[in-house]
């Protein structure tokens, strides 16, 4: 009989915790705040939030908190703090959001740029950039260029914010001949040479592979050239002060030479010397280089320059400011013209250190490929 009412105590006792139990429960849920968030709590810096555009307010509770402006200039976690009544109680319910820059900056920009040989341009000049970071960010151009040689040149700019977005926008940039520019397009040749370098006569004026070359293969228009370029005679000053850091002294002794002043000098060598011999050390009118405003002589114009020290300096140092050693000695057969040691054409430093070949010159004609002999 004991053991039964103990049993019946027992039963009673689990039945009351049981109660208590459901009551809580049933008081919990009654209490619960069911809040939902927004779907993403990933926010761009520098956007606009409110602290109550983080809660999706459709439940059946009441948002206390008033309606502030979230401060959103600096990265990183950011605790948003809500106070919510339910049940006339009240609640304070913590957000935690996390402030990023996904974003890319926006490039604005010319897609086409134009210029004349030796006419630098600034590339950035009408070039900006804006970023939701309000940062400012630096604009840098990738691919390879030069003002020095013609071509079309696909480049583009890159712009990269310190939260590493990048932008990265195509742009062309083209580099013409001034002599070449507005005449009659009509007038092209396309070729390839025998080591493959793509070239283009256009007016009587030949380019290979954005180099401009002239010799007894290819010549220039009577009235091409107007003088020495600014790039070619910048080159020079650079060179000429290097050299008197040596105790040198290296000038100028003739530059640009128009058609009409070459046909004088070559006469005059033919009424002299013959035709043959001429051709060996004088150009023929529209086959001379310094018509094209890119050589020059320098100093003594004869054999007697070959062992001076400026000719050997210059032999050796003048690649490093872009101009060749347009004649060397053993390539007459392959240049047309005898060893010419005072006489110099810019090519660009690229090329030109190419061409030094470590001090055993290589003509643009074995360069490129190309022939250098008169039709007649």
């Amino acid at each position: 009989m004991k053991r039964r009412k103990k049993r019946i105590r027992k039963s009673i006792c689990i039945i009351l915790i049981l109660v208590i139990i459901i009551v809580l429960i049933l008081i919990f849920k009654k209490d619960k705040i069911n809040i939902e968030l927004i779907d993403n709590l990933n926010i761009e810096v520098n956007s606009t939030i409110t602290n109550l555009d983080l809660i999706k307010n459709n439940n059946n509770y009441k948002i206390l908190s008033k309606e502030e402006v979230i401060d959103t200039s600096k990265l990183g976690n950011k605790d948003i703090n809500i106070l919510i009544e339910h049940n006339n109680k009240e609640y304070n319910y913590n957000i935690n959001i996390n402030i990023v820059d996904t974003t890319i900056p926006t490039i604005e920009y010319k897609d086409y740029l134009t210029t004349t040989l030796g006419n630098e341009i600034d590339l950035l000049e009408n070039v900006s950039v804006t970023d939701n970071s309000n940062e400012d960010i630096d604009v840098s151009i990738e691919g390879d260029y030069s003002f020095d040689k013609v071509g079309i040149y696909k480049l583009y700019y890159v712009a990269k914010d310190s939260s590493g977005n990048v932008c990265k926008k195509e742009f062309t940039l083209e580099v013409e001949d001034s002599n070449m520019v507005d005449n009659n397009t009509d007038d092209i040749i396309e070729f390839t040479t025998s080591k493959g370098f793509s070239g283009i006569t256009k007016n009587g004026v030949t380019y290979i592979d954005g180099v401009l070359v002239v010799n007894k293969t290819y010549s220039l228009p009577d009235d091409y050239g107007n003088g020495l370029t600014s790039t070619t005679t910048n080159a020079f000053y650079k060179m000429q002060a290097a050299s008197k850091l040596e105790n040198l002294n290296i000038y100028l002794s003739s530059g640009f030479r128009s058609y009409s002043t070459q046909d004088r000098i070559y006469n005059n060598y033919v009424a002299r010397d013959g035709k043959e011999a001429a051709d060996t050390y004088s150009a023929r009118p529209g086959y001379s280089e310094h018509q094209s405003g890119l050589a020059f002589d320098v100093n003594q114009i004869n054999s007697t320059f070959d062992d001076s020290e400026e000719a050997i300096w210059l032999s050796n140092n003048c690649y490093k400011y872009g101009f060749i050693l347009r004649y060397p000695k053993g390539k007459e057969d392959i240049t047309g013209y005898k060893y010419e040691s005072w006489h110099f054409r810019y090519v660009g430093v690229d090329l030109a250190t190419k061409l030094y070949n470590n001090g055993d010159w290589i003509t643009l004609e074995e360069y490129f490929g190309i022939t250098s002999s008169y039709e007649e």
